[in-house]
């Protein structure tokens, strides 16, 4: 089997339960909750035969401690990665109103349904600014790692982790708009000739289809 780059996203904070827009570094921890749904994401990896060589994630304080509890169930060390935060709300961080919600979900939705890769949020980032930032660094684990036959686990955040699909090519944006990705979901993405295949999103039963 080729190897694979596992995104997963990481477990429940307390920003998500109050349903805060919490994108800025460094961020809230996990729950209880969410350091169970990291370490049950740690054992399915554990299982799954797959032969990373260390757990990464993004610098957040959540992504560390999901990658730490993950990297825990299969005797890994951990390695945070610059450039890979969540997608940012701007002036609305760590707002919990209707307006800021719809706000964020608006511009999501500019660049998945419409194609407005330059909406942005108030002292936010647009796709065009994610693209710049993310995608060169899963160009450089895929040939760090993945062209040497070794799998790649990255805990990030769940917009990101559906705009980095996108980017690579390796789904449609209406469908990453439409599957949003639970706390300690999977995408699971595959090198593929010049680009990649997604083989797993979340809880979808097989491969998407499109």
């Amino acid at each position: 089997m080729s190897a694979r780059l596992h995104l997963v996203r990481h477990g429940q904070t307390p920003s998500n339960v109050a349903g805060a827009l919490d994108t800025a570094l460094p961020g809230a921890p996990l729950t209880g909750l969410g350091r169970e749904q990291a370490r049950l994401v740690g054992e399915e990896l554990a299982g799954s035969g797959i032969a990373p060589s260390v757990v990464l994630s993004s610098e957040a304080a959540r992504a560390r401690e999901t990658a730490g509890l993950v990297a825990d169930e299969m005797a890994l060390p951990t390695q945070p990665v610059p450039g890979l935060y969540e997608v940012q709300a701007g002036e609305f961080e760590m707002r919990t109103d209707s307006e800021a919600m719809l706000a964020y979900h608006r511009v999501v939705r500019d660049w998945l349904a419409e194609g407005g890769l330059d909406s942005c949020l108030p002292g936010g980032e647009s796709a065009l600014d994610v693209r710049e930032r993310a995608m060169p660094v899963i160009s450089e684990l895929r040939a760090g790692h993945l062209d040497n036959g070794t799998d790649v686990v990255l805990v990030v955040h769940g917009t990101l982790m559906r705009m980095i699909a996108v980017f690579a090519g390796a789904v449609p944006s209406q469908w990453a708009l439409d599957n949003s990705m639970p706390n300690c979901g999977v995408i699971e993405l595959v090198p593929d000739g010049g680009g990649w295949s997604c083989s797993r999103w979340g809880d979808h039963p097989g491969p998407p289809v499109f």
